[in-house]
């Protein structure tokens, strides 16, 4: 561990790092464009220029190595003249449009000009060099060239990431600027990663465009519900409405990265009707809304009827794979309280499709973020072997009745159809069923009561990745109507049972949970948030 000196105080750096990265361990930014990360170096901005004891001139801070016993300045007035200047010659020829630009308040053009340049432009607007504008690069970029600062993260994203090597420079000295050949679409999966990496507006993303001002967004920290990688998120959301979904950088999961399939996700939480209150059907085959009271009190006097009278083995528990570890551990409980011993939760092969990847960046064939938490809560049933063997099962009379909780994947495949059309099949096959639901569907008609309940995005709770890796997901927007948390709607079955039911909060049951999973045993929700940690 090499020790130097930064800015007067002496602090250590890990083996091989530089001096850009090294700082930021310690809290010290050093103003950057063309550095990232999770990008090879390139070290063409000249942002990062420091004072080296010893060197003769100002040296880049992302391409020096820390020696032993280096001192390096990063504020005094020869670095600041020297970064003022690089800041001046960078907005030369730009067209200083930040009142309609989509990255005004998350610019680091903006940010590095208040604290370093305050400058008064030398060029007059119509001697400034014009580039191109609004170029449609495919579903999800548009791209201003006048705006880029040429530090090549997007050229270096898709060269080393994606490998697909879309973009590239072209022309030549102040003409120089970004593109694809001859205009050819960005189709690839992964390309609103480089709206996320841009430092300035010159790629903003088509989805986010003119949506909203970034300083009126609040954020919620949270993970991707779009596949069993479990992506580190953050929701930017205003008056109850989601309007982008960015990555946070989490070294251990997804890096800075997103899938653009998880990155649009949230749009499928509009894209039907929500239930919004509890509904009971009545004899005549309607539902009739009634109180969240009746509800659960109608469910659980039914379901001890049934196992009073059929036995234990007739109440089957279907969960979903994209509940929260809170909702399947309380699920698990409340169903344990009348006697259920037929758990399930697969509708199409999710614990094999859990570690199958789609492709060798993030995307895997499992399109849930929970299908290993339902794994490690033991809601696997080598007798029915999934929904095929439930709806077996249900027919042949050996299951009468049956809850369920469902939630329409937030990335849609084509044999999605198929699980609904299964679900319909075990509700038909069923005598009494209890649906969970945050969308209504056709086939909830057939459930004998329909309880509403928050979607993903709408309530705080951990999911576990196909590594194991469990995460913390923050509640970002409140849900529709009367829907509630699924904890908190097994946890008020659990009281209408006669049973303690002590949570007051997604957080009391995660407690719970470890103090009694053995899978998730002596966790503490501290280790949850970023980079989650792993169980075994």
């Amino acid at each position: 561990m090499p020790k130097f000196t930064l800015n007067n105080q002496e602090i250590e750096a890990k083996p091989g790092q530089t001096i850009i990265q090294a700082a930021g361990d310690h809290g010290v930014e050093i103003p950057h464009y063309c550095y990232h990360p999770d990008l090879p170096i390139d070290g063409n901005c000249r942002m990062c220029l420091v004072d080296v004891e010893k060197m003769p001139k100002l040296t880049p801070a992302c391409t020096t190595i820390v020696n032993e016993g280096m001192v390096v300045r990063s504020d005094n007035p020869r670095v600041k003249e020297a970064v003022r200047g690089v800041l001046e010659f960078l907005l030369i020829n730009h067209p200083v449009d930040c009142p309609v630009c989509d990255q005004a308040g998350e610019c680091r053009l903006q940010d590095y000009y208040m604290v370093y340049g305050l400058h008064t432009s030398e060029i007059p607007l119509n001697m400034k060099v014009r580039k191109r504008k609004v170029i449609d690069l495919g579903p999800m970029v548009v791209l201003d060239q006048e705006r880029c600062v040429l530090c090549s993260r997007c050229i270096r994203f898709f060269d080393n990431v994606t490998e697909t090597g879309e973009m590239k420079f072209f022309g030549r000295g102040d003409h120089v600027a970004i593109g694809t050949f001859e205009d050819r679409p960005l189709d690839n999966p992964y390309s609103g990663n480089v709206v996320d990496i841009c430092p300035v507006g010159a790629l903003t993303s088509r989805d986010f465009r003119f949506k909203c001002r970034v300083w009126f967004l609040h954020a919620t920290d949270s993970v991707c519900g779009g596949c069993s990688t479990g992506c580190s998120i953050r929701i930017d959301h205003r008056d109850g409405a989601i309007f982008r979904l960015i990555p946070r950088r989490n070294p251990e999961v997804n890096k800075s990265w997103l899938c653009d399939e998880g990155r649009l996700s949230f749009h499928e939480l509009d894209n039907s009707e929500r239930i919004q209150y509890p509904s009971v059907k009545a004899s005549d085959g309607t539902h009739a809304t009634v109180s969240w009271q009746d509800a659960v009190s109608s469910v659980d006097s039914r379901l001890k009827e049934i196992r009073q009278s059929n036995g234990q083995a007739s109440i089957l528990g279907f969960a979903s794979p994209s509940a929260t570890n809170e909702a399947l551990f309380l699920f698990k409980r409340y169903l344990g309280t009348q006697g259920t011993t037929q758990f399930e939760f697969r509708l199409d092969s999710e614990d094999k499709n859990v570690i199958q990847d789609e492709d060798k960046i993030l995307r895997r064939v499992d399109k849930h973020p929970n299908s290993m938490g339902a794994i490690k809560m033991g809601l696997v049933s080598s007798e029915l072997d999934g929904i095929q063997g439930a709806i077996n099962s249900a027919r042949a009379g050996r299951i009468k009745a049956g809850v369920i909780i469902y939630f329409k994947p937030l990335v849609r495949r084509d044999n999605d159809d198929e699980a609904e059309r299964r679900i319909r099949e075990l509700i038909a096959a069923l005598e009494y069923s209890v649906v969970l639901a945050a969308h209504t569907a056709d086939w909830q008609t057939a459930a004998s009561v329909v309880l509403p309940v928050a979607a993903w995005s709408e309530e705080e709770g951990t999911y576990t990745n196909f590594e194991g890796r469990v995460q913390l997901a923050g509640k970002a927007i409140e849900p529709d109507g009367d829907a509630l948390p699924v904890w908190e709607v097994l946890a008020m079955l659990i009281h209408a049972s006669g049973a303690e039911s002590p949570w007051m909060s997604a957080t009391d049951v995660f407690v719970t949970m470890t103090e009694q999973e053995s899978a998730y045993s002596e966790m503490r929700l501290e280790q949850t948030e970023l980079p989650g940690v792993v169980v075994r």
